[in-house]
């Protein structure tokens, strides 16, 4: 229930839609952290316990140490070193005061800590748990160290990348901790909303070989359906063609045809008309099979104008086109701007200086602004134990 100080005169969540939640984060690197930062963007307090002196890894990862900023904004950090009794008993005093936990060590870590969860059940029986990992708590792999290059070439997801006759590529961005990240906060909050119902907590075993699985399901269900395995096509779709990018005079855009309609439309533009008195290319299926010499004329046609032409041509038909955009194009572009999906945060904390990163893909549910910016090694120590202890009673964190 969200209590009426919560709403503004609009009905709008002036906190988050998770305020009152609070979250123990003893995760480090890039998916536990992104999972975190997005229940913080939701209005929880994270608590970011990290090593004394040394803290989360990802801190000394640049510069311009790009992933502990764009992954720790909305969390206090506090140093508590996990590796001692008093800090282990730290820990279990916050999480007595806590509704979630996220960790992401590798699997066994949390037990040599006595933190794992059959242990705190006990104390906190209604705590939610994820376990975030690369290949899970169970299974034959599960003990394996894991980041995300080593579970886009386990998923497959590398050999589904690339051109054909090139080397498997990973993906752009990191994107099994991502989808990871994504899929342990689906996971977290429907585990709350259970918890309504039954006032008890659950175990949460997220793995990222398994979220990378369902991005690769149009493949999976192809290759159990026809034993025949998906090809590298690059840019391309392999059942749809022409689908994927294209060079023009001065740069690159993509265009998707990808029904009968939208073919007509294509071939309505006057450079590319003659290409309705090829056969092989009447039909969608015939266009796949042949798409080798279909492909070879549009290229030659496109390379003769500038994208700014080809896209305009597309437009007024309504085919879906875009240009390929540089990211200093993105970090200018207006829709991004006027979307507000750029956030500025300040780090190092104190130091003035603003670094632009992306915000969240929601509307309306979240803060409307950043409340914290990333948090400097231990800056709310102090703060997070005279909140646990008061201020006579503060223990070292280790």
């Amino acid at each position: 229930m969200v209590s009426s100080d919560t709403i503004d005169s609009s009905g709008t969540l002036k906190k988050g839609a998770l305020n009152g939640i609070r979250v123990v984060d003893v995760s480090r690197a890039l998916a536990g952290p992104f999972t975190t930062m997005l229940m913080g963007d939701l209005g929880a307090d994270v608590i970011k316990l990290e090593m004394p002196g040394t803290g989360d890894e990802s801190r000394y990862w640049g510069p311009p140490f790009a992933t502990y900023m764009s992954s720790n904004r909305n969390k206090r950090s506090a140093e508590v070193d996990l590796h001692t009794e008093e800090g282990r008993n730290i820990c279990l005093d916050l999480i007595r005061n806590a509704d979630v936990l996220v960790e992401n060590f590798r699997p066994g870590t949390m037990k040599r800590f006595k933190l794992d969860y059959e242990t705190v059940a006990k104390i906190k029986p209604d705590l939610i748990y994820c376990s975030i990992s690369a290949y899970g708590q169970t299974g034959p792999m599960s003990h394996r160290p894991g980041i995300d290059l080593m579970v886009q070439a386990v998923s497959g997801l590398m050999s589904q990348t690339g051109e054909p006759d090139g080397r498997a590529m990973k993906a752009g961005g990191p994107i099994a901790d991502i989808v990871g990240g994504f899929s342990a906060v689906v996971s977290i909050m429907a585990s709350l909303m259970e918890r309504r119902e039954t006032g008890r907590g659950r175990y949460i075993d997220i793995a990222m070989l398994d979220a990378l699985m369902m991005v690769l399901n149009q493949q999976i269900v192809t290759y159990t359906a026809t034993g025949k395995p998906y090809a590298r096509v690059g840019n391309a779709h392999p059942l749809m063609a022409p689908y994927e990018s294209f060079p023009a005079s001065d740069r690159e855009f993509v265009m998707a045809v990808t029904n009968e309609k939208a073919w007509k439309a294509f071939i309505s533009i006057p450079e590319f008309a003659h290409l309705d008195e090829v056969p092989e290319f009447r039909a969608q299926v015939d266009r796949n099979i042949n798409r080798v010499k279909m492909l070879e004329e549009i290229y030659r046609v496109f390379r003769a104008k500038p994208a700014e032409y080809w896209l305009a041509e597309l437009d007024k038909r309504g085919i879906p086109s875009e240009p390929i955009l540089t990211l200093p194009e993105v970090v200018s572009h207006p829709h991004i701007r006027e979307r507000g999906s750029l956030m500025e945060i300040e780090y190092p904390p104190g130091s003035g200086t603003r670094v632009v990163i992306p915000g969240m893909p929601w509307r309306d549910v979240a803060a409307p602004r950043i409340q914290r910016d990333p948090p400097g090694l231990g800056q709310h120590t102090r703060e997070v134990l005279e909140e646990l202890y008061g201020p006579g009673g503060i223990k070292a964190a280790g």
